[in-house]
C-alpha cells in the first residue's frame, strides 16, 4: 500500500511540472505570437509602402497617356494640314497648268 501511495505521490510531482511546464510554454507561446505579430506588422507596413509607390507609378502612367493623347490630337491636326495644302497647292498647279494649255 504505501508503495501505491509513493508513486501516486511521484505521479502527483510529475503532473504538477507538468502543469508547470504547461503555463511556461503557453506563457512563451504568448510571446512568440507577440513577436510574430509584430513580424506581420512591418511586414505589412512594408508592402503599404510598396504598394503606394506603384500608385505613384500608376499617376506617372496616367500623366503620360494624356501626354500622348496630346501629342496624338496634334500629329492629326498637322496631318490634316498637310493634306489640306498639298491638295491645295495641286489644285493651283492644276489651275496654272490648264490656263498655260488654253494661252498657247
Amino acid at each position: 500500500m504505501q508503495e501505491v501511495l509513493l508513486r501516486l505521490d511521484l505521479l502527483g510531482k510529475d503532473i504538477s511540472l507538468l502543469k508547470d511546464r504547461t503555463t511556461e510554454t503557453r506563457g512563451e507561446i504568448r510571446d512568440l505570437r507577440r513577436e510574430m505579430n509584430g513580424c506581420f506588422d512591418r511586414v505589412n507596413e512594408r508592402f503599404d509602402r510598396v504598394n503606394a509607390g506603384f500608385e505613384n507609378v500608376s499617376e506617372r502612367f496616367d500623366r503620360m497617356n494624356e501626354r500622348f493623347d496630346q501629342l496624338y490630337d496634334r500629329m492629326v491636326v498637322m496631318l490634316r494640314w498637310t493634306v489640306g495644302t498639298l491638295g491645295l497647292l495641286g489644285t493651283a498647279i492644276s489651275i496654272i497648268l490648264a490656263i498655260g494649255q488654253f494661252m498657247k
